[in-house]
């Protein structure tokens, strides 16, 4: 079952959740379509600036409106964009992204302590990624993510800390009967979209900034203990799964999770064991 859905309306900042949603091939509708970049374009994320959690945006017809706490609303009107291209850069993807406003760059320059700007990526992304075959938003490389509360809870039931959904900063939240049953499906549907689910997400230390203090965890966790149960023999760690939509349609909380195909699952040595 579909048990929650998440959009990030600009990237590296809060999670707004839905009832229901439009899936497009580049992604949720509304889902990281802005994007806070250098005065070169390039991508500026609670990597480095974990407080943007505590940024929310909420999305309208009109545009949208963000809050940061402390600080005055900052309302957009689409009309108002500038909409001058400008290069884009997201890891090694280069594409054309577009500007916003003045008001924007100076909002985000604040929130982050150096000149940034505010970049849209338009009603259709440009960035193509030719592995996937489809259009990517300015997610970090895949169109949606999806993991299941069955894995979150073997988590901490291992970790010594808590460890709430949000530092995974998921599009889709599924149930189901055991842990990390999501490693093994191929291709599932759920409401109106049929998904390939493409391959294991790589973590990193975003994962470990507390979502409602905007800090990093001291600990380092949930890497820290990911990798005693879910790393390759690289060191690299995983944790949910990287989905690619097949076709457009809506899908609501709810909503059956119908596995279509399955594949054998990555396997990663236990080290608890």
């Amino acid at each position: 079952m579909l048990a929650e859905i998440h959009v990030y309306p600009i990237k590296s900042t809060k999670g707004v959740p839905l009832a229901h949603a439009k899936v497009e091939t580049q992604g949720i509708q509304d889902d990281r379509r802005y994007l806070i970049a250098d005065l070169q374009g390039r991508m500026v994320t609670g990597r480095k600036f974990p407080h943007l959690v505590n940024v929310t945006a909420q999305v309208s017809h009109q545009g949208l409106s963000v809050t940061s706490p402390g600080k005055e609303a900052l309302h957009l009107n689409k009309q108002d964009f500038v909409r001058s291209p400008v290069e884009a850069k997201v890891w090694s993807d280069r594409f054309t992204a577009y500007s916003t406003t003045d008001a924007a760059n100076a909002w985000f320059s604040e929130i982050i302590g150096k000149p940034v700007q505010l970049l849209y990526c338009g009603e259709q992304s440009e960035r193509f990624r030719e592995s996937l075959a489809t259009n990517v938003s300015f997610a970090d490389g895949y169109p949606l993510l999806l993991i299941s509360r069955a894995s979150l809870k073997e988590l901490n039931r291992r970790c010594s800390e808590k460890i709430d959904m949000q530092q995974f900063r998921t599009n889709l939240v599924v149930e189901c009967n055991e842990p990390f049953e999501e490693d093994s499906w191929k291709k599932i549907r759920i409401g109106d979209v049929v998904f390939e689910v493409s391959k294991p997400c790589e973590r990193c230390v975003f994962t470990t900034v507390s979502p409602t203090e905007g800090v990093f965890a001291p600990s380092k966790e949930p890497i820290k203990t990911l990798k005693t149960f879910r790393a390759d023999d690289r060191g690299r760690v995983f944790f949910g799964q990287n989905v690619v939509a097949l076709n457009e349609g809506m899908i609501t909380m709810g909503d059956e999770v119908e596995v279509l195909e399955y594949h054998p699952p990555a396997h990663y040595p236990d080290k608890d064991k």
